[in-house]
């Protein structure tokens, strides 16, 4: 492919991201990090910083997972936005308050780029699997541009959208997610407290009206204390949780389920298990069984 694609942030969603980008003949760069050892033998190419990333590519997918990174990312001296230009397309799958999104978007725009808000829905194993979700925000023209290439990472690349109502989606996403989780670890742990065999119950509600998706994907693994190797690692939720209370609040509209959730996320967080697959919610709300009583 002749578009040249920079990676920023290749960590597990953006090590997914360009290893399906590689299988597609796409050139694909990222920042040589100790992290990104493997990469050349994938394919990819490395660069010394992101500022050199953002002068040779044409696309840049932004896959950032925490604030201090997109601080030192995007806004230092040998930062993204340091090296942004007319021609450049930056889609910024992160998730992250919109405020912050805006300000990645106006510190690349003062350079010539052209910054989308293009949050994914999905883990790296629904990328591979073609479950992903990416919500295209900000000019549609640029959107038109780099949807096929994001195609390539999800079968479903919507259009929704000025700039910051993708992420406003993902917001709706991630609460229907994360709270159908706590949902599905609270009515094991009753059945289980009641004396029911976990499987047992797993095999009543999957036929039932009463499954979920989320029950299906990891009722089985509450049931079996599978934490090891996590689908998606707890801490991608915990700040996640964190994210859709403050909208909500910002909003004045009330979240009562995802405020529950996310004092169980940081139970988790002070148990010290935020590497362990999100189901571990399981576990702190275990915990609090001795405490209701």
């Amino acid at each position: 492919m002749s578009q040249r694609i920079g990676i920023l942030g290749l960590g597990e969603m953006g090590g997914t991201a360009a290893c399906l980008l590689l299988a597609r003949d796409y050139a694909v760069a990222a920042v040589n990090r100790p992290s990104a050892a493997w990469f050349p033998d994938a394919g990819g190419t490395l660069v010394a910083d992101a500022k050199t990333l953002a002068e040779q590519s044409d696309i840049a997918i932004l896959l950032l997972s925490t604030e201090d990174a997109v601080e030192d990312a995007i806004f230092g001296d040998t930062g993204l936005a340091a090296g942004a230009r007319d021609g450049l397309i930056v889609a910024d799958m992160g998730t992250f308050a919109v405020a912050l999104k805006e300000r990645v978007r106006d510190a690349l725009e003062a350079r010539g780029a052209v910054a989308l808000d293009t949050p994914i829905s999905g883990t790296p194993q629904a990328m591979e699997t073609g479950r992903a979700v990416i919500m295209l925000s900000g000019d549609e023209g640029a959107c038109d541009e780099v949807a096929p290439v994001l195609g390539v990472l999800a079968p479903k690349t919507p259009y929704v959208g000025p700039f910051g109502h993708g992420m406003k989606l993902k917001f709706v996403l991630n609460s229907l997610v994360i709270n159908h989780v706590l949902v599905a670890a609270e009515a094991l742990n009753m059945g289980i407290a009641s004396g029911l065999d976990p499987q047992q119950i797993i095999d009543v509600v999957l036929p039932s009206v009463a499954t979920s998706t989320q029950f299906e994907l990891r009722a089985p693994l509450m049931a079996e204390r599978k934490w090891d190797p996590p689908t998606a690692p707890a801490r991608l939720v915990h700040k996640d949780t964190r994210y859709i209370v403050e909208h909500a609040k910002a909003l004045g509209v009330s979240a009562p389920v995802s405020t529950i959730t996310r004092d169980l996320y940081e139970r988790v967080a002070e148990m010290g298990l935020l590497d362990k697959e999100l189901a571990i919610i399981f576990e702190a709300l275990e915990a609090d069984n001795t405490n209701d009583g």
